[in-house]
This record gives structure tokens, sequence and C-alpha cells, in this order.
């Protein structure tokens, strides 16, 4: 039974409510509510098991005290036991002594053995997201007036799943910038820093490539704001044209296009810019048939850059010497 005083749980409450009006990332609210639980009741074990949606196993998120290699080989299925039960129903389950329910236990227990415990649906919008349990060597450590609390930390929980499940669905349902059809520039970034760590890991090149189109406010004064648009759609299309399925690109600024190639060396990327440069030049562009051309800077990992930031630096130099040289051209970090 937690010995803290309604000050000291308000003050709890309040930390985990901080955290989780300021992260989009589960995981922190999560270990602090584990934290939190463990300070108050002294736990053995407190761990927040969540559902997988692809294979409807039960998966370690958070915990405390589990060994790793424990929480990597835990996959438990739901089944129709104890635990199934509680999911459904939301019922809590609490087990104030093992010895007089020994059977539950069993089924109940993780990697160590208890003598007092206790298990909390955890959902969201009723939708079942998994379960907060908690364990202590001691009996009676969880009574029946701990469920509330522990029921609120359980709310706690499902409110950072939930919060987190929204801003990866908005994330993937907006990734796109609707002007160019390409990624947006913060998805893209991700690509960018997982591709520069395959790259190290398997001693690969990755190159970038930043584009930009030669005297675009000219164009829109002279062929319309809208003509320029789909300049810009079409020149976009372009881009896309000449990557790969395993390739990425990005809307960078007003008129900008980044793009990266994937197992690609300063030399290939090259070559492929020029390409694409001399594509440009040469496509009339929407039925007003417009032509304009493109400045293209190419800097590659790890040549020109050892990490992220270098490499966008260098790609962008890059791209200020080719339109200092006079644009309509390629020029490398």
């Amino acid at each position: 039974m937690s010995h803290l005083k309604p000050e000291e749980c308000l003050h709890f409450f309040s930390e985990v409510l901080s955290i989780l009006n300021s992260t989009h990332e589960p995981e922190r609210v999560l270990s602090l509510i584990v934290d939190r639980i463990v300070r108050m009741y002294g736990c053995q074990t407190c761990a927040v098991i969540i559902i997988d949606p692809a294979t409807e196993y039960l998966h370690v998120l958070t915990n405390h005290n589990l060994s790793h290699r424990y929480v990597k080989e835990f996959r438990r299925p739901l089944g129709t036991g104890a635990i199934a039960r509680m999911l459904s129903t939301g019922k809590p389950i609490l087990i104030a002594d093992s010895v007089s329910d020994s059977q539950l236990a069993a089924e109940l227990q993780l990697e160590y053995p208890f003598r007092s415990a206790v298990c909390l649906q955890i959902s969201a919008e009723l939708r079942t997201l998994g379960y907060l349990f908690a364990d202590a060597r001691d009996p009676e450590t969880f009574t029946g007036s701990d469920i509330r609390i522990l029921q609120s930390f359980a709310d706690l929980s499902s409110i950072a799943l939930n919060k987190s499940y929204l801003y990866e669905k908005n994330l993937r349902l907006d990734r796109i910038d609707h002007e160019t059809e390409l990624e947006k520039y913060a998805p893209f970034l991700e690509r960018l820093s997982a591709s520069i760590s395959r790259a190290e890991e398997n001693h690969e090149s990755i190159s970038l490539f930043m584009l930009d189109i030669d005297n675009y406010k000219q164009m829109g004064g002279t062929y319309g704001y809208e003509a320029s648009k789909k300049v810009l759609k079409e020149v976009a299309g372009l881009v896309k044209s000449h990557l790969r399925p395993m390739d990425a690109a990005s809307r960078y600024g007003f008129d900008e296009i980044i793009f990266l190639r994937e197992n690609t060396s300063l030399e290939v990327g090259m070559t492929c810019a020029e390409g694409l440069r001399k594509a440009v030049e040469e496509t009339p562009f929407t039925p007003q048939a417009i032509h304009t051309t493109v400045s293209i800077g190419a800097a590659s990992y790890p040549q020109n850059a050892r990490t992220e930031k270098e490499l966008l630096i260098a790609v962008k130099e890059a791209l200020y010497d080719a339109q200092r040289s006079g644009r309509n051209k390629v020029a490398h970090g």
C-alpha cells in the first residue's frame, strides 16, 4: 500500500502531465509513470505491456527491473485466460497474496515470482492497447484502495500512447507537399539520417543533391504565379523520374528541391545530376511550353561529409557554386 500523502501523489501526476504535454514520444511518459509507481509502492517489477496490432502478441514497451534478454524474448499471445479477460472487460486484476491464489499468480508472473501484484487495462477510444503491471515481494502491497491511483496512471499511459498514435497517423497522412507531390522536408530528413546510418554500417556511399530553378521569380512575373507553380510541379516530376524506388526527394524552400540517391558515389551522382540538368533544359513545361534551367549542387557521404549536418552544408555550398558560375550548371562539394 502506498504511504505517500495526497499532495505527493498529486505532485507525481503533475510531473507526468507536464512531460505528456511536451512530447509525442510515449516512451518518455511511460518511463516516468513506471518510475513513479516503483517509488510509490517499492515494486519489484513494473511494466507497460502493449498489444502489437500486427501480430496480436503482447510485448514489453517500458519496464523496471526486467532483464534485457527477458524483454527481448517476451512474446505472449492474448489467449483466453485472466489477462485476456482483463483486457476485454477492463476489470483490474488484484492479487493481495500469491500464496492464496498461486494459479492466477503463475499466469500473471513476468520474470520473477511475487507475493502481490496488480494488472490494469490501458485503452483509448474503445481500443484496448495493453496493460499496466506492477508486483512486489511483500503481500498486501496493493489493495483495493490503490486501484484508483494506479488506474489513473494507466489512463495517463493510454493518453501518451494514443497521442503518439495520432501524431504518427497525421505525419503519415501529411508527409506530402501537394504543390510538388514530393515528400515534405521533415520526413525527408528522417530518411537522410537513416540512409547515412546504413551507409556507414555497410561501408557505402550516398549522394545528396540540391536543385534550384533558375530565375523562378522572374518566371512568375512573366507567365503568372499559377504557371510558375505548374513548372515547379513538373520539374519535381522530372526529378522523380530520374530516381529509383529506393531514393527520395523533397521540396526545400520556395523553388528548391533536395534529393538523395542511395549507394551512389559522387562520380556517379554527378553523371546523374548532369543528365537531369540536361533533361530540364530540353523540356518544354506546361501547355505554354515554358523553358527553364536548373542549377544543381551535389555532395556525397563519406567523400564530402561524415554527418548529416556536414552533408547538408556541403550540398548547399555546391549549389551556390553552381549559381555563382553562371547557373544551368552542376557543381560538387
